[in-house]
């Protein structure tokens, strides 16, 4: 499903719009697939490829969601995650990833070779930086990890940057990309093959024993159904209660290029590359989704950061996008309930790039009764408590949190006449609690503060101007109308009295 900002994206903005048809009508497939990111795309690239008649659906347009608003880096080196996984999971485990990571980035090339794709595809070395002594102790470890889990990398003080680090860790031969495009060559593939797709069509409810998936715009029945909206339409198996939903944010700038992709390992994170146009992209400032403060201080960090370490003067894009990290530390990608026909994929926390098409290819091939070799990594019924049950019940206590404190005993809120022009807030309208936004020219624009998908209270994003909810990370605009999932029904709206500006 789509997620919408207020701010485009360089790729959004330097790539060609769609305006592809809604679908139509009831209708029947072989193959479905929900969801036009590079999880999606890809998936029905590999389908298309076997002869499997595929469709693609999508709430939004083609890869306008967090596909769209990536950082777009295509790395096996992926911040200290080898000595996380060293230490939560053994040395098997943190090799098995890196081994995915790296197919990720063969299948990449694969299809940019086989499909002539136009996409900025630039071969380049990844580095994750430290600038302290903690940090530093952090880079030899990685390095260590690293090593065991077969990657080829090394330990260097040497930076293309504009400021001097402790330590690296270095990886060759890694990659970057324009991802809009990159997907729009993925769907112009699957056409060419005699796929189909469809925008404007919202996904809303899965019936798995027949194979039909309820959508805004008809209903579509399948043999095979393969749901890559980045977070699933539906709970079987309740793997929201896994995830933490977060979102980051990035700024572009002109600059000279820099060689090389970076990522520190302190915070704030301060992830950096260059792009073929005369970008500068700088992201970081992550976050839980809904943390109810006024988030556009995360830009004006960003903004700050870079015109003191880059004497950047001009910031041209910003932008941010949601994630969502799966409390064991491992991505999911495989059957979604028991049917044996619907299959899904998530929790890539941040790595979507290689991790969405490594899972496209793991959903792909147990769908054809095929072995995959990152199956039992990407493994969907896995419970690992030791590995994850502490963020488990943290995410869970965020929900419980926000439901009793948010729902039941917040009475601190202050009237709508109160609210300024330009911001938002849950106020009480009338005597009722109201999720109320006043525009510029001083209307009220008020809906349900309830999110429709479990009961939590939404918060506003000013950074974005939308209603944020912080349990499972659904978001809505000032009209209620959904931008992203899990929820499929918009919040209801409230009649708004007249006030005057303030």
């Amino acid at each position: 499903m789509a997620v919408m900002t207020a701010h485009p994206s360089l790729w959004m903005a330097t790539s060609a719009t769609t305006d592809l048809p809604p679908l139509p009508g009831d209708t029947r497939v072989e193959a479905l697939v929900v969801g036009e990111g590079i999880t999606g795309l890809t998936t029905a690239r590999l389908l298309a490829e076997q002869g499997v008649p595929v469709m693609v659906i999508d709430s939004g347009t083609i890869a306008a969601g967090t596909t769209g608003y990536t950082t777009a880096k295509l790395t096996a080196l992926q911040s200290t995650i080898y000595r996380e996984l060293t230490g939560s999971w053994g040395e098997d485990v943190a090799a098995a990833y890196a081994g995915a990571q790296v197919e990720g980035l063969d299948t990449v090339r694969r299809l940019v070779t086989e499909d002539g794709i136009d996409c900025d595809l630039r071969t380049d070395a990844a580095y994750t930086y430290a600038l302290t002594d903690e940090g530093l102790a952090k880079i030899e470890d990685e390095v260590s990890a690293g090593r065991g889990a077969g990657l080829a990398v090394d330990f260097t003080t040497n930076t293309d940057l504009p400021f001097p680090v402790r330590g690296a860790v270095k990886l060759e031969g890694q990659a970057r990309f324009h991802p809009r495009k990159y997907c729009l060559g993925l769907m112009e593939a699957v056409v060419a093959r005699g796929g189909s797709m469809f925008e404007k069509t919202r996904a809303l409810d899965l019936d798995a024993a027949d194979g039909v998936v309820h959508t805004d715009r008809g209903k579509i029945t399948a043999d095979l159904i393969f749901v890559a909206s980045h977070v699933p339409f539906v709970d079987t198996g309740l793997y929201l209660a896994r995830m933490t939903p977060s979102r980051s944010y990035a700024v572009t700038f002109p600059s000279s290029p820099i060689s090389g992709m970076y990522i520190s390992v302190e915070e704030p994170i301060r992830s950096i590359r260059s792009t073929e146009d005369g970008h500068i992209v700088v992201g970081g400032e992550s976050h839980p989704v809904g943390e109810g403060e006024d988030s556009r201080h995360h830009y004006e960090a960003l903004v700050s950061w870079a015109g003191a370490n880059f004497g950047a003067a001009e910031v041209d894009y910003r932008w941010s996008a949601q994630d969502y990290h799966h409390a064991d530390g491992l991505p999911l990608a495989g059957p979604l309930g028991q049917s044996g026909r619907v299959f899904m994929a998530t929790g890539f926390a941040k790595w979507g790039m290689t991790n969405g098409t490594v899972a496209a290819g793991v959903m792909v091939d147990l769908a054809m009764g095929r072995e995959n070799p990152w199956a039992d990594l990407f493994d969907t019924r896995r419970l690992a408590l030791k590995q994850g049950g502490g963020r488990l019940l943290k995410a869970n206590a965020r929900t419980v949190g926000n439901l009793v404190s948010k729902r039941i005993l917040s009475t601190d809120l202050i009237d709508v006449s109160e609210l300024e022009s330009g911001s938002g807030a849950v106020v009480y309208l009338e005597g009722q609690k109201a999720a109320a936004y006043r525009d510029e020219h001083g209307m009220v624009h008020a809906v349900s503060p309830v999110c429709t998908h479990l009961g939590c209270q939404v918060e506003f994003n000013s950074a974005e101007t939308s209603w944020d909810c912080p349990c499972h990370g659904s978001r809505f605009d000032i009209e209620g109308r959904v931008l992203h999932g899990p929820a499929t029904t918009d919040l209801e709206r409230i009649q708004a009295p007249a006030v005057r500006a303030r």
